[in-house]
């Protein structure tokens, strides 16, 4: 009788492999973490469909391992799981077919159970066609993608793969596809001469693919270093994307610049940025404007550039009237002895606060400060 449900044997990979020879089959193994909200979505919706049971059932010897616990910890050393789930397809002798990672649908599942089970689809063959010449292209991709799906290293593939192609050759589809799958060092060769080509690739892909490869290299390379305030790395690794300069990603880069200089406090280089920057990045960000221009009336009182920041609070408000942009034009108003001025902007914002019916204490409290 089919059982209703896919059923794991969490006795270990070993005790599966020997199950696996006895009768004749594969191994999947589950590699998952308690916490993992997409293994508890695997669990509850996908195992139990009647149809990924019966194929996987039958196909397979099912195995399940806590990554963070017991044998798994020292596994992971070996396998090195990236993301929760991570399903894995081995041989009955214990070479690696196949391997897909993250939450996927009952279809979807079955239909990579049928994948792990194509000879032209699992590793060692398709590890073995990349092999015989490491100059063909659409092996490398088809290999590469396995890998990237799987979750697994590809630098030495891609590696191997560019080492073959000269400067002329680089400039294809197929390469700027192995490229955006492959390449994310940007003292790499292949990295540097996109940089150098990116009209051409934009015309050989698109302007969107290229700007969306490099975009995406920035926020690795230097997401992290901000939210750490890493002020070792971070001035390094921001001269390699600055390399880049294209608008998308040098808007990046003023954007982390402001994050980063605001962590550490470094007001000097915060006002320098935002002296060169502001027009180009974020002239219709009224929100940002409205925030530039409040760190500028705590942190940088200079009245030079309290005047540089009444014109973009004045923008903010431009974009968006709001009670609190009124609010801050009066105070930076105030704050450079323009009295006759702030006590206006205070009065629109008591104005627009009696419209709405909210109190206006601020408003109420700046008026009386001033008379």
């Amino acid at each position: 009788m089919a059982q209703s449900v896919l059923s794991f044997s969490e006795s270990g990979l070993k005790s599966a492999f020997v199950q696996a020879k006895q009768q004749n089959k594969p191994v999947m193994l589950w590699c998952y973490a308690t916490w993992c909200p997409h293994c508890k979505y695997m669990k509850a919706e996908v195992f139990s469909n009647q149809s990924v049971a019966d194929y996987f059932n039958k196909n397979f010897i099912c195995t399940a391992q806590d990554m963070e616990k017991g044998e798994g910890i020292d596994l992971n050393k070996d396998i090195k799981i990236s993301s929760f789930p991570t399903f894995i397809f081995y041989s009955p002798s214990g070479e690696m077919l196949y391997r897909v990672e993250g939450e996927l649908k009952t279809a979807t599942f079955i239909a990579e159970g049928k994948n792990a089970l194509n000879p032209v689809k699992q590793f060692p063959f398709l590890k073995r066609q990349f092999e015989k010449d490491v100059s063909n292209s659409v092996n490398c991709y088809t290999y590469v993608r396995a890998l990237r799906k799987a979750g697994m290293d590809v630098k030495t593939v891609v590696n191997q793969y560019f080492a073959t192609q000269n400067d002329k050759q680089l400039l294809s589809e197929i390469n700027w596809r192995i490229f955006t799958n492959g390449v994310s060092d940007f003292n790499s060769r292949e990295f540097k001469f996109v940089i150098a080509h990116q009209k051409e690739y934009a015309d050989i892909a698109s302007p969107e693919r290229v700007r969306a490869k490099l975009n995406f290299e920035v926020k690795s390379l230097l997401s992290l270093l901000v939210e750490t305030t890493d002020t070792i790395n971070y001035p390094v690794k921001r001269k390699l994307a600055a390399q880049i300069h294209s608008y998308s990603t040098d808007s990046l880069l003023f954007n982390y610049d402001l994050q980063f200089y605001e962590s550490t406090r470094n007001w000097q280089k915060y006002c320098e940025t935002c002296l060169q920057s502001v027009k180009n990045y974020c002239w219709n960000n009224h929100t940002q404007l409205f925030d530039i221009a409040t760190n500028f009336l705590k942190n940088i009182p200079t009245p030079e550039y309290l005047v540089q920041a009444e014109q973009w609070a004045q923008r903010s408000l431009s974009l968006n009237e709001k009670y609190d942009s009124y609010m801050l034009c009066a105070r930076i108003l105030k704050k450079l002895n323009n009295q006759s001025d702030a006590l206006k902007m205070a009065e629109k914002a008591k104005n627009m606060a009696r419209k709405f019916g909210w109190e206006g204490t601020e408003a109420l409290d700046f008026i009386k400060s001033c008379q």
